[in-house]
């Protein structure tokens, strides 16, 4: 009686074991190789394929490795776990609305397909979006100068963000090639400004590519050719980050859902004018001075937002938008120094603004394509966790295969 050998009692009754994959598969070759067979390998569909012996360390067999593999095995489960992590990772990835030093806070923007405002014919958008819910501020744009900007090629810091002591936020200091930027004091949280659409757009490639200083900032959401003058160029197609275009931003400020209320603090009354922060409802900043009244620090206004969340699209700064014609864009929300006879409703049709136009009333924010909604992220859990159990009720069946071969 051969007491080496291993019966078929003995494999389907530890079938089950962690280890048994393992142990299976090197009694098997044992067994096959005094039989001077070539061994077959059970990642054959069939068992009966001609397989690449696997190498041989001390004479122990070891198992061929994958780099991808559902199979089954001690190497195969861990593969399988590295390859699970590696999904979650990615899809937690993408659910991210920050990267590196420049977190963005977008708000999801849906009821896709919704009609235009029938005075100005904007504000239909056909897909989901997101919008940053406050406007750039100057502590976001110094990340940019001081990845982008140590000579600040193309122009994307304005001497006037230091020279302007009230409103201008971002000093500049070393020579050019080593040039340092920050915010100044009391400044970090308020909208950046003195930034022409060129330059917001440069921002928003920047972001498309990484936030990295050896990214480009001429390609990504508009390939620009380092032009910093002329034409305005169109979105490109799969961009990431972007400034929102006329439709998705008077959705984002006005639409309630079904209709479109008066003004982009979801109220149909005009606003009340505030220079300062307040915690009332149906406040802006707008109706004074450059020279009195100073931007605000974004969401100064915490009870005062849009249908959809945005803080400040009325008052503070205006925004670019990527609605373009020739060498202007539409820039909306109106400036803290617009009046009450200026704040126009959403049944105002905005003008365009010369896209080389650097102001202390002009700032932005931007926009980003819709994150995949709750329903989806579970069904494609569902799908994996699927996956992996059809994979488990094959590994086990082939056990039983190779079990029942075994015995036989």
């Amino acid at each position: 009686m051969n007491t080496s050998s291993t019966t078929s009692r003995d494999l389907l009754v530890t079938e089950n074991d962690p280890q048994v994959s393992y142990a299976v598969d090197c009694n098997r070759d044992r067994v096959l190789s005094s039989k001077n067979r070539i061994p077959d390998y059970r990642r054959k569909a069939d068992f009966r394929g001609k397989g690449t012996p696997p190498a041989a360390v001390s004479g122990i067999h070891r198992r061929r490795s994958k780099k991808w593999t559902w199979g089954s095995g001690r190497g195969a489960r861990i593969l399988n776990a590295r390859a699970f992590a590696s999904i979650v990772a990615f899809a937690a990835a993408t659910l991210s609305a920050s990267a590196f030093g420049v977190s963005i806070n977008y708000k999801q923007i849906g009821n896709a397909g919704n009609a235009a405002n029938s005075s100005t014919g904007l504000g239909a958008v056909s897909v989901a979006f997101q919008m940053q819910t406050t406007e750039v501020t100057n502590k976001d744009y110094v990340e940019f100068l001081n990845s982008q900007g140590k000579s600040n090629t193309n122009g994307i810091y304005s001497a006037s963000m230091g020279t302007d002591a009230v409103n201008g936020g971002i000093t500049q200091s070393g020579s050019s090639g080593s040039f340092v930027y920050a915010a100044k004091s009391g400044f970090d949280t308020k909208p950046v400004n003195f930034v022409s659409w060129f330059s917001a757009a440069r921002f928003t490639n920047w972001l498309n590519n990484g936030q990295l200083s050896t990214a480009s900032t001429e390609t990504g959401a508009y390939t620009l050719g380092n032009r910093v003058s002329g034409n305005l160029v169109a979105r490109n197609a799969g961009a990431n980050n972007f400034l929102p275009s006329a439709n998705e931003w008077t959705k984002a400020a006005y639409y309630n859902g079904t209709s479109y209320a008066l003004y982009p603090t979801n109220s149909n009354t005009q606003p009340f004018a505030s220079g300062s922060a307040s915690s009332l409802t149906n406040v802006a900043n707008y109706g004074g001075s450059p020279t009195t009244v100073r931007v605000l620090a974004v969401g100064s206004f915490p009870n005062t937002k849009s249908f959809y969340g945005l803080s400040d699209a009325l008052g503070n700064v205006s925004e670019w938008t990527d609605t373009i014609s020739s060498t202007s864009a539409n820039r909306m929300g109106f400036a803290f120094v617009n009046t009450s006879s200026q704040i126009s409703t959403s049944s105002t049709a905005p003008s365009l603004t010369l896209g080389t136009t650097s102001t202390s009333q002009g700032g932005f924010r931007t926009a980003a394509p819709a994150v995949p909604e709750p329903g989806t992220i579970a069904l494609a859990g569902i799908g994996i966790v699927s996956l992996v159990g059809m994979e488990a009720v094959k590994r086990n069946r082939r056990k039983k295969q190779l079990a029942i071969e075994m015995a036989s």
